[in-house]
């Protein structure tokens, strides 16, 4: 894809247009993983970008509120990043190098997250976490079911909102599109504006029964369901863009127990866990298909007295950390090589989320009390 800049240079009399093509992605954006010099600036067209680009500039992002990041050279460690309405603009035809691991070490990596600040903060049987477009932590509480908010630097509280009324069990909670979508045993699924915290809309189908783990595909136009004991995934499809309601599409049989934890990579590939076996499996998207080819990637035979595999988290070396309702996390390469583990409490992780410079967070249950866990290694890549 290109697009052509038209620049025209009065010498005199005597006008001179250059024409430059200049490759670009629609829908993406370049997003550094750490601190990284570049200039965003506002109220320029697409074309004004464009051309401050051409002059010392190796590529820039564009997005629809008129406004532009420009990167004098590319990122050593980023990630590409699926944005509506966004483009990455290459502006002298050249392309980064792949992006670098941060902390290749991964013996360093664990000695400085166990001898990092750890802070603490009580919780009711928490489930998976995440980090939503107001900087907050966010988790859902299991029974009583309940949306928790809290400061992402000291884990104090935000705001707790009692789900009770819409279903019970409520197992996961994510987010998109400024709204959390709260999933509970056997459905409904709440959508919740992430601002307001009013109700949007209840997704209801007759096919929502155990799920465990919601995640979003295509900027969010397709949502994915796990189901733990129907050995299967379920597609939904957003009814319109902007819309909050979802109808059930297509399912997919596993050929595993125990569908758990599910991570979205890219629109056409996503990881699964089995809780019973303990094992992860990848999913790419079949061509013109709505089947997807399912392939195994971890079989964690190497960790004794697990209770069952809940969820997996990549970080930016493409390591797996693995939770499995133990007092630590277990970590494995892409070959599925145990590297080493982190003990977290001595409680069962639920979940593990790794944030900018291995600031990590773990959802504790079974503790006496429940909590959930920061752990800052004070590392800066």
């Amino acid at each position: 894809m290109t697009i052509r800049c038209y620049f025209v240079f009065l010498l005199s009399t005597i006008t001179v247009v250059n024409s430059i093509q200049i490759p670009f992605i629609q829908n993406i954006t370049l997003v550094p993983r750490y601190l990284w010099n570049s200039t965003t600036v506002s109220n320029q067209t697409l074309h004004s970008c464009i051309c401050l680009s051409l002059s010392s500039y190796v590529a820039f992002n564009w997005f629809s509120n008129n406004s532009c990041q420009l990167f004098h050279t590319f990122p050593i460690t980023y990630r590409i990043q699926s944005t509506s309405n966004a483009r990455l603009y290459f502006s002298k035809g050249i392309f980064p190098n792949a992006s670098q691991c941060c902390m290749p070490d991964i013996n360093y990596l664990l000695d400085k997250l166990r001898n990092g600040t750890r802070t603490y903060r009580n919780v009711s049987t928490p489930r998976n976490l995440f980090i939503d477009n107001n900087g907050y932590l966010v988790t859902a509480e299991l029974n009583p079911p309940k949306l928790d908010r809290f400061n992402a630097q000291d884990l104090s509280l935000i705001d707790k909102t009692n789900l009770s009324t819409y279903g019970s069990y409520l197992m996961t909670v994510v987010y998109a599109n400024n709204a959390y979508f709260a999933g509970f045993i056997s459905g409904p699924i709440t959508v919740i504006d992430s601002q307001s915290l009013l109700v949007l809309n209840n997704i209801v189908s007759t096919e929502l029964n155990n799920m465990r783990s919601i995640i979003f595909l295509n900027n969010a136009q397709t949502m994915i369901v796990s189901l733990v004991d129907k050995n299967a995934t379920i597609f939904f499809n957003r009814s319109s863009p902007g819309s909050f309601n979802y109808t059930f599409a297509y399912k997919q049989r596993t050929n595993y127990t125990g569908v758990h934890g599910l991570v979205a990579v890219n629109n056409t590939y996503f990881y699964s866990t089995s809780y019973p076996d303990k094992t992860v499996y990848s999913y790419s998207a079949v061509a013109n298909s709505t089947q997807w080819t399912e392939t195994l990637v971890l079989n964690t035979s190497s960790v004794y007295n697990a209770t069952g595999g809940t969820f997996v988290t990549i970080d930016e070396c493409g390591r797996f950390w693995y939770s499995f309702e133990m007092p630590a996390v277990y970590i494995f390469d892409k070959s599925g090589i145990l590297l080493g583990n982190l003990s977290v409490s001595n409680g069962q992780i639920m979940d593990t989320l790794i944030t900018d410079n291995y600031i990590m967070y773990f959802s504790d249950r079974g503790n006496a009390p429940d909590q959930i866990i920061r752990i800052d290694p004070h590392i800066q890549c």
